[in-house]
């Protein structure tokens, strides 16, 4: 009777740990992934609402439900840069009901600055959406008209002029060391909860700039005075607007957003999420409104775009210990 006991325990310990393996992410059953998803996804965007990781998201939101039974719910978790939103997932269950934003180089940069429940590798990346040059705009009517009166009036009071970014250790904060260094000033650092904010900040009087990105600014460029973009050549969409390189500081720098879920979720679960962005990607009603909202499409599977990231993680490390910001 005890054998029989102990047979019977032994293998009901077997079902658990297969089970829990199966949670843990390696494969789900094809009637499984046939029924997914069986509930609503949670969708975490790192960032405060109105800003354009948010706009990206809602334009896939609202295509969705082509895609798929159960809706997609965002799930704002702003701060310290996107740091909050992206610890939530990473801790979050592979179970595939949780993705999130992330975006880069800001999960290269706080790692390598701070200390971190993640790092950049603590995600399995679904793919890149967008690819967002960076610029350097004042509010319209600035008395600063070009990037030389800016710059020199920061040789003239180091730290005089005020730059908003989108908190600490983000895309915007590394552009901005990299643009004091090219151009030899100082400026003074304003960090600040997400794009909306620097917008907000911005055109109400209370920081002379920002550093961010083409899709800022696009949707209402009336309200800036944009001195400089940080691509090789002159973006389509800002044509009159001259490159940091033509102005004499060799300056290229872009935000790439994309979606991520939760460290080994299930790889059957990975490939039906990636399908389905890729062909929302390709439907001409996607890229209208993504081209309305200033956001520039730059989509690249998940695997290609965990390469690059080891790539640009090396260029980051040096520019964070020129300034004393590497932990």
């Amino acid at each position: 009777m005890k054998k029989a006991y102990f047979i019977v325990i032994s293998l009901i310990t077997v079902m658990i740990i297969s089970a829990c393996s199966q949670l843990g992410g390696t494969t789900v059953s094809s009637e499984d992934i046939e029924k997914y998803p069986e509930t609503e996804i949670r969708n975490i965007v790192p960032f405060s609402a109105g800003g354009t990781t948010d706009v990206n998201q809602r334009i896939i939101e609202s295509l969705w439900k082509e895609h798929f039974p159960e809706n997609m719910v965002i799930e704002y978790k702003p701060g310290a840069g996107g740091e909050v939103g992206f610890t939530e997932l990473a801790k979050s269950q592979p179970d595939g009901y949780t993705m999130g934003s992330i975006n880069t180089p800001h999960i290269i940069l706080q790692p390598l600055g701070r200390n971190t429940e993640f790092e950049h590798d603590s995600f399995d990346i679904l793919a890149r959406l967008v690819h967002d040059p960076q610029v350097l705009a004042v509010k319209a009517g600035n008395d600063i008209k070009t990037l030389d009166q800016f710059v020199k009036k920061l040789k003239e009071k180091p730290g005089s002029l005020s730059v908003g970014l989108t908190g600490t250790l983000t895309g915007d904060h590394l552009t901005t060391l990299k643009f004091m260094e090219a151009a030899g000033v100082k400026v003074t650092l304003v960090p600040l909860a997400g794009s909306a904010d620097q917008v907000k900040q911005l055109l109400g009087g209370h920081i002379d700039a920002i550093m961010g990105n083409v899709g800022d600014v696009t949707k209402d460029i009336e309200q800036y005075k944009v001195l400089a973009i940080a691509t090789e050549e002159r973006h389509e969409w800002l044509p009159d607007v001259p490159t940091f390189k033509e102005q004499g500081i060799d300056l290229v720098a872009a935000i790439d957003r994309g979606l991520a879920v939760p460290k080994g979720t299930p790889k059957e679960i990975k490939e039906k999420l990636f399908n389905a962005l890729k062909e929302i990607n390709n439907l001409p009603e996607y890229k209208k409104k993504m081209k309305k909202a200033g956001l520039v499409q730059g989509f690249m599977p998940g695997e290609e775009w965990a390469e690059l990231i080891s790539k640009q993680k090396a260029e980051a490390e040096e520019i964070l210990k020129k300034y004393d910001l590497i932990k």
